[in-house]
């Protein structure tokens, strides 16, 4: 029997292993983790501006590398709903006290009772959200969640995205861009039931992207009254406030609105810059 072989097979140990094991059975062993706590990763990120979605450069458009820069983005988008409303936004900053995030000034619009504004994080996770400013002209606003609120663990999975108004001109001279967005499945009563996953598997917050050329990238939208960034793409409810990225994951504009014909607009990035700068964001 086997057993018994193993008996028999001790039994012929020498008599210093046999009292190694005796000493090791008198106590108990500990162990502890090491490496830094999640808390500790967070500052360093933070201190080191580790939170920030890295931007390629000169990007071939592929899908391949479409599909990387959304999944890198990803991590950086939220879906913002307000009562019965909802839509999406994008992280711009991450400090010690809060996360700010940009949206479009209409998903906000509603905004009152503050137990039932919040935002659902990439990974399931949810905070709730308060409002920061309005923009008094262009579809655009900020809102904000308290560092304190997001668990250590999942703070240190968020990304934020950089606001790179030096990339304007150039973006403004190319000619058929290709830009994408990022779509969210919406889940009523999310407080309750919406899927939470470590790593965003499953949860439905900016896992699909849509795609398309930019028609124009500063033209007079007669229903906004201001130039705007023209985009042949079929954007989908619940998707406003989100971003309009570049395939090398520059934010070139806030998605605002889209038609039946299949075409969306965008606030430009250069008629943002003085909301967020008025915040100290710059």
């Amino acid at each position: 029997m086997r057993k018994a072989e193993l008996v028999m097979h001790f039994c012929k140990m020498p008599s210093y292993v046999l009292y190694i094991i005796t000493i090791l059975g008198a106590f108990s062993i500990k162990t502890h983790a090491q490496g830094p706590m999640p808390d500790e990763i967070a500052r360093d990120m933070m201190s080191c501006n580790a939170f920030t979605v890295p931007v390629s450069e000169a990007t071939a458009e592929t899908e391949d590398n479409l599909m990387q820069t959304a999944l890198g983005v990803r991590p950086a988008t939220v879906q913002i709903q307000v009562g019965s409303e909802y839509g999406t936004g994008n992280i711009i900053s991450i400090n010690n006290e809060k996360i700010t995030i940009i949206t479009a000034k209409h998903v906000v619009k509603k905004w009152d009772d503050e137990k039932s504004n919040y935002v659902i994080f990439y990974n399931g996770a949810i905070a709730d959200a308060t409002l920061e400013v309005v923009d008094g002209y262009y579809d655009a606003a900020v809102i904000s969640v308290k560092t304190a609120d997001v668990d250590d663990f999942n703070l240190i999975r968020l990304r934020k995205i950089q606001l790179d108004y030096n990339i304007i001109n150039d973006f403004d001279q190319k000619k058929n861009e290709v830009v994408f967005s990022l779509d969210s499945e919406h889940v009523v009563n999310a407080k309750e039931t919406q899927t939470y996953e470590y790593y965003g598997n499953s949860t439905g917050i900016g896992g699909k992207y849509i795609y398309g050329r930019v028609i124009n990238p500063d033209i007079m939208v007669n229903d906004y009254g201001y130039n705007m960034v023209y985009v042949k793409c079929d954007a989908h409810s619940g998707m406003s406030g989100g971003g309009v990225f570049d395939i090398d994951g520059n934010y070139v504009g806030m998605l605002v609105g889209g038609s039946d014909k299949k075409e969306m607009v965008a606030v430009r990035l250069s008629d943002i810059k003085e909301m967020v700068t008025s915040l100290g964001l710059d």
